[in-house]
């Protein structure tokens, strides 16, 4: 018997060093296998339809679902894109045009700097400061900025593709052995098949509650983006609207990548009041979306209270961002989900002790 007992504390032993070793090599890969798992239970009934099309050829239906998901993603993602190349580029364009008329980047800045300056100077006496000396030094931190920004995109692109390739992958083999896999994985539990289930439910509820919400702020927002933008009588203002729909989704910056460089492009170069009336109207009403929608969206899914899932939703960004949206709620749900499932079971054991005693 003591054999046994050190054979199997021998064998927790290593089985938890496996474990800890098997975390730290696949860690890269966590983000990708859960952005893998999202797409699978969000596009899970598509799977099912295909999977009845083909007469249940697994293989068959995992690689045409796979291929769908592919497109209905990346489609829009390259028609945004390039749309938004286009304008980039005709930006650029007008901004080295302005400069070469001006005399050079730093007299088109104290160009640009004139009326708001001007504006500032009712209140404030500018007199003392060397403005242009100011732009100079801060123009040339700017390019040095770029320059690093640059490579920082240039090196997000290259793992975000190969983090999409990984995802995929992970897409198709879920498709294809998804299901066995989460069944297998219940039976190795001690919880019984309805709890199971039920655990199961609860994230896969959460995940597609919070792809509603995604939507629907994304929604939100690029529509309060596009009137705003109109009302501005800002060129492109369908464009700038889809954009701020798309950008929703970026943690922490969010729709604001879209608006506050208008608002200010507003401020130096056309009306002031236009540029205070685009930060106001973004800081009060697009950015406060995200915070009132996604919650009363999630929580009419979810069993949760909207401000415990705003704390989650919060929580989870800043922890994991752009997963955390999805982490955030999950975990949440699926701690409420334990909690009932453990009051059910001492709620059991009471009885049966009473029962015992009597």
């Amino acid at each position: 018997m003591s054999s046994k007992r050190t054979t199997i504390v021998f064998l927790a032993a290593l089985v938890i060093l496996a474990l800890a070793l098997s975390l730290l090599i696949t860690w890269h890969f966590l983000k990708p296998f859960a952005f893998a798992v999202i797409l699978a239970v969000v596009f899970y009934p598509l799977h099912r339809l295909i999977l009845r099309v083909t007469k249940e050829r697994h293989g068959v239906s995992a690689l045409l679902s796979t291929l769908a998901v592919i497109v209905l993603f990346g489609v829009p993602a390259f028609i945004i894109t390039t749309l938004a190349a286009n304008e980039a580029l005709t930006a650029a364009h007008y901004l080295t045009r302005r400069s070469v008329e001006e005399g050079g980047f730093t007299q088109f800045a104290m160009t640009l700097a004139a009326r708001p300056l001007q504006f500032i100077g009712r209140w404030i006496d500018l007199s003392h400061y060397d403005v242009k000396a100011i732009i100079r030094s801060n123009m040339q931190k700017v390019s040095l900025g770029m320059v690093s920004f640059g490579a920082a995109v240039l090196g997000n692109l290259a793992r975000f593709a190969v983090d999409s390739l990984i995802t995929f992958v992970i897409l198709f083999f879920l498709f294809r052995e998804g299901r066995d896999w989460a069944v297998r994985a219940g039976k190795v539990t001690p919880l019984s098949d309805v709890q199971v289930s039920h655990l199961y439910g609860n994230i896969s509820d959460t995940i597609i509650a919070n792809v509603y919400g995604i939507l629907t702020v994304g929604a939100a927002q690029g529509l309060l983006t596009g009137i705003a933008m109109r009302i501005v009588d800002m060129p492109s203002s369908l464009l700038l609207g889809l954009g701020a729909g798309f950008c929703s989704i970026i943690p922490v910056v969010g729709s604001a990548i879209v608006w506050v460089p208008v608002a200010i492009y507003l401020l130096v170069s056309a009306s002031i009041w236009k540029g205070v009336f685009l930060l106001v109207w973004g800081a009060l009403l697009i950015s406060s979306v995200d915070n009132i929608l996604r919650p009363l969206v999630v929580s009419g899914r979810v069993e949760l209270h909207p401000m415990v899932l705003l704390f989650f939703i919060l929580g989870g960004v800043e922890a994991f961002g752009f997963l955390g949206l999805f982490l955030g709620p999950v975990v949440a749900s699926v701690l409420a989900a334990l909690f009932r499932m453990l009051r059910e079971e001492l709620g059991e054991t009471s009885v049966s002790q009473g029962t015992g005693a009597g």
